[in-house]
């Protein structure tokens, strides 16, 4: 039996509501990761399935990203990145960025989904999303305006 106290227990936060309150520590490659698969909707289990290439290789492929989007691990490959962009949309270069550059040279990256002036939220009805806030695109903050923004 489990028991879950309401004061301790949370719900996950939706994209809106993680770009509000992003933190202004530096995003990590494997939160980068992370943000761009869910912003996909898709679960670590959907995109290890989508990765694999016959039932052999879900786990192998499960674990690889789980161990992507753990902080400290990073990819050693240009075809890792290419396989997992080939899931879910990212960019390999913010990614490599991430993994590279030091914190105040990196690019700009939606808190709540991850994208970035490279690989913009799209929509049909809005086009491509725009800055709402230093942390966050106007498609995970809808009602506030756009900025402009210096990169």
């Amino acid at each position: 039996m489990m028991h879950v106290f309401p004061r301790t227990f949370t719900m996950p936060m939706q994209r809106g509501e993680r770009a509000a309150t992003a933190s202004a520590a530096p995003l990590t490659p494997a939160s980068y990761i992370k943000l761009r698969r869910e912003a996909s909707g898709m679960s670590t289990k959907e995109a290890a399935g989508m990765l694999a290439r016959n039932a052999d290789e879900v786990a192998p492929a499960l674990d690889l990203i789980h161990a992507l989007e753990t902080p400290g691990n990073t990819a050693r490959r240009p075809e890792t990145l290419e396989a997992l962009r080939s899931v879910f949309p990212f960019d390999p270069d913010v990614y490599r960025q991430l993994v590279t550059d030091p914190a105040d040279s990196h690019p700009r990256i939606c808190r709540g989904c991850g994208c970035s002036l490279w690989d913009p939220c799209t929509s049909e009805e809005h086009g491509a999303c725009a800055w709402a806030s230093d942390k966050a695109c106007t498609a995970c903050l809808p009602d506030t305006a756009p900025v402009e923004c210096c990169q």
